[in-house]
């Protein structure tokens, strides 16, 4: 004897299961928040701590005393401005130069059939399998016979070399699909050339994924710690990164405050970066995946 369920007990069934997913995706999405944003918050808890707080077990999730003295000591505890404009430079040139040169490489591999042209792409996926790790010393040694050691040119040439094959892929699929080719076809027929085309057309209409790729690579340079302690070793020169390390080795735990004081203040640049250009950067990397 077959029983059928009846109307109302369906839509309480599908209600029940409405319900319960939704409180699975809302745990795990709280959940992920607290992953990502807790380290934030203990650094930007610790940093407005007081010397004496900071050094009470167990630790405190909130602070009692609001205390904005570690961010001052930070600045002259180390010469953090000079780490920071080290960085920023550094950050800058790699930025452009990368984006300069990755635009003009993914037109090209996207819009013109050229002999080789799958192998190159092929050359430069199989670059993102490659563990950056490995080439460490092959890089170093390298760098050490074109005399570039213990230069912004050599830590530039290595960061634009880690970060522009992927930055070719992504435009390359940025530029094969995102916008009507017909636009550019036009304008060849008017008369202009394929590069005045590229400069006229495609740029200015492609510029989500150029600043995705911007973004990158600036993000690239700017987080890095093992290139700059391996190529720089003259103090004056350090980045950021590598001012930070100096900081914990010489102040320890005592100065934790003004340790994380100073991690809070080097995130602002790529904080600033991201919040300015967010929805630039989504469009360019889901074009650029998508289409690619």
């Amino acid at each position: 004897m077959t029983f059928l369920a009846r109307p109302a007990d369906t839509a309480l069934l599908r209600q029940i299961q409405r319900i319960v997913t939704n409180a699975f995706i809302i745990v795990g999405t709280v959940a992920v928040f607290a992953y990502v944003l807790l380290p934030f918050y203990w650094m930007l808890k610790s940093s407005l701590q007081t010397d004496l707080e900071i050094m009470k077990i167990p630790s405190v999730w909130f602070p009692t005393q609001l205390s904005f003295r570690s961010y001052a000591r930070a600045m002259t505890i180390i010469p953090f401005a000079r780490y920071i404009t080290n960085s920023l430079f550094v950050s800058g040139v790699t930025t452009a130069v990368c984006t300069i040169l990755a635009s003009m490489a993914g037109y090209v591999l996207a819009r013109h059939k050229f002999p080789g042209a799958t192998v190159l792409l092929m050359l430069f996926l199989f670059t993102q399998l490659i563990p950056s790790i490995t080439r460490v010393f092959p890089v170093y040694f390298m760098l050490q016979r074109l005399h570039l050691l213990n230069s912004y040119l050599g830590l530039t040439i290595a960061y634009v070399s880690f970060s522009l094959p992927y930055s070719v892929l992504m435009l390359q699929g940025y530029f094969r699909g995102s916008y009507p080719h017909e636009l550019e076809e036009a304008a060849l027929l008017d008369g202009c050339t394929w590069f005045s085309a590229f400069m006229r057309i495609v740029l200015p209409i492609s510029i989500p994924g150029i600043i995705a790729v911007a973004t990158y690579s600036f993000l690239g340079a700017w987080n890095d710690f093992l290139w700059a302690s391996l190529l720089l070793n003259k103090g004056e020169m350090k980045t950021i990164q590598v001012g930070l390390r100096d900081f914990v080795g010489e102040f320890g735990v005592q100065g934790m405050n003004n340790f994380m004081a100073a991690c809070a203040m080097t995130t602002i640049p790529a904080i600033l970066l991201y919040g300015l250009g967010q929805k630039y950067i989504v469009q360019g990397m889901s074009a650029g995946a998508i289409k690619g």
